[in-house]
């Protein structure tokens, strides 16, 4: 199993209001399997020391150098010059290595954040370009693709003779819930010993009190899932064969549930195959969320909504974007005022500069927006980005 670490909306605000400080931004891919880890605190390690050469061009004071190189050798694990395994292996049963079991479950990509006074890191679902970046301010687009790309989806499988919640993953193995009151099937939940009783003629008895007993089964599966769900928006898939499904779905409170199912008795597919089914209709949902927003700011230019990406900063900054569509490969360097979101391009990516359009997705997001990653070529006039304003911003476009 993958160990994922997506940083809250709240988390991730925090990190986005660091300014002004030293701060060191590694991002490389990793692989989840055991006998890769010493390659992962390699790649780091060398990411880490190109992070610190960046950072004595700047002229930093020599111990902030110091203390940077101190932290990174501890969570590398390595010695450094030290290249004999055995070597390594008497120096880590003489100093237990308190990174050891971080280091044993990864997923595909590592982000390490740090400034003098913090070190967060965080496990990512997705491969990102190897990165080491020194700047007043955090590089967070990769976590802002963690963030805004649709990585889960819940399946519900449900039939008469049992019911599961499978949480569904793009990345890695699906994994089974196990849910307090949850009936093993509708027998249980009717404590009937069968629901289809036949007549001598052959035919099914008494179909209505049939339906009424299904009904009494599904509801309890519904209350038993419920709580589940609080404060999630991740989507939830049925899969069922009727009358189950449409039962479910006139019971069903949950906002994010979607409107396709996975035809189908779910006792004949495994999790796996489940998830398999899932995820095509996760990429769908994402895919129509993204069209939707498109067709928006066709209806919204040139007030409410813009391509423009001096004008999106400015609305970022105010709290005027209500959704943001963005190319999170763009790269326009630049800098954006704090105090009115005023942009100064720059022709090359330095220590001095960052990416505009991740700092407007940044600003978006700390202000509540809905913030989604697109591919250039879906997004309108192929900009880097389109934003959706919550009232008239006073934009006006030729």
């Amino acid at each position: 199993m993958l160990h994922i670490d997506i940083p809250t909306l709240e988390e991730f605000k925090a990190l986005a209001q660091i300014k002004g400080e030293v701060c060191i931004s590694v991002y490389l891919p990793v692989s989840p399997l055991v006998e890769n880890i010493r390659a992962n605190r390699i790649a780091f390690r060398d990411l880490a020391r190109e992070a610190l050469a960046q950072l004595r061009e700047t002229g930093v004071d020599k111990r902030k150098i110091v203390d940077f190189e101190e932290r990174f050798d501890h969570l590398a694990g390595l010695e450094r010059d030290v290249q004999d395994e055995d070597k390594i292996r008497k120096l880590q049963r003489a100093k237990p290595d308190p990174f050891e079991t971080f280091w044993h479950y990864q997923a595909h990509g590592l982000a390490v954040l740090s400034t003098p006074g913090l070190m967060r890191m965080f496990r990512l679902p997705n491969s990102p370009k190897p990165l080491a970046e020194v700047a007043d301010r955090l590089h967070l687009t990769p976590l802002i693709r963690a963030m805004t790309s649709p990585h889960d989806i819940f399946v519900l499988a449900l039939a008469e003779e049992s019911v599961r919640l499978i949480h569904a993953f793009a990345n890695f193995p699906p994994v089974r819930l196990q849910i307090p009151d949850l009936p093993g099937n509708a027998e249980q939940a009717t404590r009937r010993p069968s629901f289809h009783v036949r007549a001598p003629r052959g035919r099914l008895q008494n179909l209505e009190g049939e339906k009424v007993l299904l009904h009494k089964y599904v509801r309890k599966v519904e209350q038993a899932i419920h709580n589940v769900f609080a404060g999630l928006n991740t989507p939830l898939v049925v899969a069922a064969e009727e009358p189950l499904a449409s039962m479910y779905r006139s019971l069903n409170s949950y906002p994010g549930l979607a409107d396709e199912i996975i035809e189908g008795n779910p006792d004949q597919k495994t999790d796996a195959e489940l998830e398999d089914a899932a995820i095509p209709i996760l990429d769908r949902l994402y895919s129509r969320e993204v069209k939707a927003a498109i067709a928006l700011y066709d209806q919204l230019k040139p007030r409410r909504a813009t391509t423009d990406v001096s004008y999106a900063a400015h609305a970022a900054t105010a709290g005027a974007v209500e959704q943001l569509l963005v190319d999170l490969d763009a790269v326009v360097p630049g800098i954006v005022s704090d105090v009115d979101g005023s942009v100064i391009y720059s022709a090359s990516d330095d220590a001095e500069t960052y990416s505009v359009v991740d700092e407007v997705a940044r600003r978006a997001l700390s202000t509540g927006a809905r913030v989604l990653g697109a591919r250039r070529e879906e997004l309108p006039d192929r900009a880097p980005l389109t934003a959706i304003l919550r009232y008239d911003f006073g934009l006006i476009q030729s």
